[in-house]
């Protein structure tokens, strides 16, 4: 990653595409609260530990090997929401302020939908930014700044023991492959429904409920990618 600056990159065009087969290897895709409503019916949306600061994140699952994304196996992206994480690439922020001009962005030099032909500009022959790159950089910085909140809530749901860790056992059928899946963290629904009437009420408060539910209904899509990963095996033991 590198600064971005218009004296180093002000040829470069940006390609807009729905190819997301670079994280095939990726079952566990960084999420933040504000998509779980619109996520919920297409993935299952998890909590699953930061290994470096031991933070609770929310994730989708989408795929039951550890790494096997089943959604990006091929250049076509079949669901209808595209998560956020991926809306960001090739650029990263590397410094945020209190807003885009504070912000530092960075920008991923090797990427693949970087051209100097074709795709979007990223700034004019006055070394202004585009239109085009202004929204980028405003959408980079909303949703690091999402993601900042998304630790604070699951601070906060941690601290209320509301997480609970889970293994996932599944298989399609009797004649499929078996996997177990650990080191994911649930939100107890039996806990919310047991909550003092004032905890329950500062939940709401927080405007956390919404997410929660929504939380609990994408679980049941954990079926889906059973589903998938048994076609997927299917396909790979009769190339």
């Amino acid at each position: 990653m590198a600064p971005l600056t218009y004296e180093k990159h002000g040829r470069l065009r940006l390609i807009e595409q729905r190819d997301f087969s670079g994280h095939r290897d990726e079952n566990f895709v960084p999420v933040v609260f504000q998509e779980f409503s619109a996520m919920a019916t297409e993935f299952p949306l998890v909590f699953v530990r930061n290994k470096k600061t031991g933070d609770f994140m929310p994730s989708a699952l989408m795929g039951l090997d550890q790494a096997t994304n089943l959604y990006c196996q091929t250049p076509t992206w079949q669901p209808t929401f595209i998560p956020t994480s991926f809306t960001l690439e090739p650029f990263a922020v590397t410094q945020l302020g209190s807003g885009v001009e504070d912000s530092e962005i960075a920008l991923d030099e090797h990427s693949q939908l970087l051209s100097e032909t074709v795709g979007e500009k990223l700034y004019l022959e006055d070394g202004s930014a585009t239109e085009y790159l202004k929204a980028k950089k405003e959408n980079v910085v909303k949703i690091t700044e999402q993601s900042l909140q998304a630790v604070e809530i699951c601070r906060y749901l941690a601290e209320k023991k509301l997480l609970v860790s889970r293994t996932l056992k599944l298989q399609y059928s009797e004649e499929s492959r078996k996997y177990e899946i650990e080191g994911i963290f649930v939100v107890d629904e039996q806990l919310i429904q047991n909550l003092p009437d004032e905890e329950f009420r500062e939940l709401r408060n927080r405007g956390l409920l919404a997410m929660i539910y929504a939380h609990l209904v994408s679980l049941q899509q954990i079926h889906r990618l059973s589903r998938m990963q048994h076609q997927l095996d299917k396909e790979q033991s009769n190339p």
